[in-house]
């Protein structure tokens, strides 16, 4: 009977990358308010927070309306599967929209990154229970 090391060997690693996938949920989000604490550079926080319209903090209701305080109403949201994580889309009522790489640190720390228009943005959010 012939054994098939490297048939064990990409089995392990299939299991490996499955236990370490960074998928942001809707659940990951919803339940207290969204802060922000600084800034979010080379995968730590630091600096400042340039995160605007969200500077003053934001509340995940539901699977796709998030409360954005500095504007004092409901935006729709949106999270995405990207190849390097999960990306995070603003939709504003007024029509603007703005999207983020959004990384999970643990159940009390995100991170958003922004992209295109947004591209200077970014910003490192602590959860107030």
């Amino acid at each position: 009977m012939r054994k098939y090391p490297l048939f064990s060997v990409v089995s392990i690693l299939i299991v490996i990358l499955i236990g370490c996938n960074n998928l942001v949920t809707t659940d990951d989000l919803i339940g207290g308010k969204w802060v922000p604490k600084s800034g979010y550079k080379n995968g730590e926080p630091s600096g400042e927070p340039v995160c605007p319209p969200f500077d003053k903090g934001l509340e995940f209701k539901d699977e796709e309306t998030v409360y954005v305080e500095s504007r004092n109403k409901d935006f729709r949201y949106s999270l995405t599967e990207a190849s390097y994580g999960m990306d995070i889309n603003f939709f504003n009522p007024n029509g603007e929209w703005d999207f983020f790489e959004i990384i999970i640190e643990n159940e009390d720390d995100l991170a958003l990154i922004g992209s295109g228009a947004s591209e200077t943005y970014n910003c490192y959010f602590e959860r107030e229970k």
